[in-house]
């Protein structure tokens, strides 16, 4: 069984992302899901406030971090997208 997302280290999930961002602009929530499926949430918990919403944290942080590029609301995860810097 996997571990749960809320355990993992915030670098593991970071790293996880950073690999399914491109140099294109993705949506968010295309992001969140490949990010969940790679670090193998199981289905309930991906849902969940510690979930969805932890990797959608790490996302902004990345984002804040400058080691992604935001556009549009972050919260808003099928309006807004995400990509790798320096396009």
């Amino acid at each position: 069984m996997s571990p749960e997302i809320s355990k993992m280290s915030p670098e593991l999930v970071d790293q996880a992302i950073l690999a399914c961002c491109r140099p294109q602009s993705l949506k968010v929530a295309r992001i969140i899901g490949h990010a969940a499926e790679a670090l193998k949430v199981p289905y309930p918990e991906a849902t969940t406030r510690t979930g969805f919403k932890f990797i959608a944290k790490r996302i902004k942080a990345l984002v804040k971090a400058k080691k992604l590029v935001g556009a549009g609301d972050l919260d808003g995860w099928g309006t807004s997208e995400i990509r790798l810097p320096g396009k």
